[in-house]
């Protein structure tokens, strides 16, 4: 996930771009909202990204982000944490709509205080989110906290803490469980056992909610701190990071590890999973020649192909269902102009 402290200042020197939001109070008529769904989603070309409407709240910064359909199998996608432009956490969840491009906050409570988490799993109707950073007093610290939220019924439970206190990683679900790479691990209290001896942190951490247990697996080859992936085939694909353009393939059968072909370009990255290919976008480069690439991986091929790149710097990406055609969504971030400012959220075709 792009989190970086350059990145962000970077961005903040961008300039305001304008997106349109559809705030029309008329209400379509009984099943003509998913024909004009799929009208509009046919019509966009092939590798492309459009800009949709920005957040309307001020936790965009490091949030995390899951997808749960509704009834009609429409996406719905859940925003989980963040921090505002001051550092303050505590942000209400936020739920995006694709078919009317609008954003909403059901209610204040529950809230999630973290940012830069280690992504958000679903299993059913629940979200999971683990890990995160939280800031206060003046300084920042790595919470390590796990939530989930049952999007059925608007509650937050807290969960078990994970083995270690950690952020900055990437989740993957497989067989109703939770995989966790954790991509920075706390050394505040260490030899305390949930904190580490070296802010690097390489272990893979699985959860079952049947047992409501953490158990430890295999360590990746390599670290990945804000690094993206995705389940593919039962397996769990995690690529690039901070300094890191390896991709590491888990096997959860034989609690192994391999490398495959590394990232055209590395750096802090996000992505996921649409069509049994992974995407990622890469930021690249340092200020004032910042570069974001995109790239999809086809395990078929061991292969990586260039794909377009988001216009703007973003926190997550999801894959959605929109007029029942596949696509991405990229969500997060901020500028500003001259003002704190979200960024637009992106929609890509493949």
């Amino acid at each position: 996930m792009f989190r970086s402290p350059l990145t962000q200042l970077v961005l903040a020197l961008g300039a305001l771009t304008a997106c349109a939001e559809d705030r029309s109070p008329t209400q379509p008529a009984a099943g003509t909202e998913l024909a004009a769904d799929a009208s509009v989603a046919a019509a966009l070309a092939p590798n492309t990204w459009t800009l949709k409407a920005a957040p309307n709240y001020w936790w965009v910064n490091g949030l995390s982000a899951g997808v749960v359909p509704d009834a009609s199998g429409q996406s719905i996608v859940y925003t989980l944490g963040g921090r505002d432009d001051d550092g303050g956490s505590g942000a209400s969840i936020a739920r995006y709509k694709i078919g009317t491009n609008t954003w909403s906050v059901k209610s204040y409570e529950p809230r999630v205080y973290v940012y830069n988490s280690n992504g958000v799993g679903r299993i059913g109707n629940t979200l999971y989110i683990s890990g995160g950073e939280t800031y206060s007093g003046g300084y920042g610290h790595i919470d390590g906290g796990f939530s989930a939220y049952n999007t059925a019924t608007n509650t937050l439970t807290a969960k078990p803490t994970p083995p270690k206190l950690t952020a900055g990683g990437v989740t993957g679900v497989i067989d109703s469980k939770l995989y966790v790479l954790p991509g920075i691990c706390s050394t505040d209290y260490y030899p305390n056992q949930v904190y580490c001896v070296s802010e690097q942190i390489r272990t893979l951490f699985r959860y079952s909610p049947t047992t409501n247990t953490w158990t430890w697996k295999r360590p990746a080859p390599h670290y990945h701190a804000n690094g993206a992936g995705g389940v593919i085939n039962g397996k769990f694909y995690v690529a690039g990071g901070d300094g890191v353009a390896a991709l590491d393939r888990y096997d959860p059968v034989t609690d192994t590890w391999k490398t495959l072909a590394p990232l055209p370009a590395g750096g802090p990255a996000i992505g996921a999973v649409l069509q049994g290919k992974l995407y990622v976008a890469v930021e690249t480069g340092a200020y004032p020649t910042i570069v974001r690439r995109a790239y999809a991986y086809d395990p078929a091929t061991n292969k990586w192909t260039s794909k377009a790149a988001p216009r703007w710097y973003h926190d997550d990406m999801v894959p959605i269902t929109w007029g029942g055609k596949p696509f991405l969504l990229a969500v997060g971030g901020y500028h500003y102009a001259p003002g704190f400012t979200a960024n637009p959220t992106e929609v890509y075709a493949p």
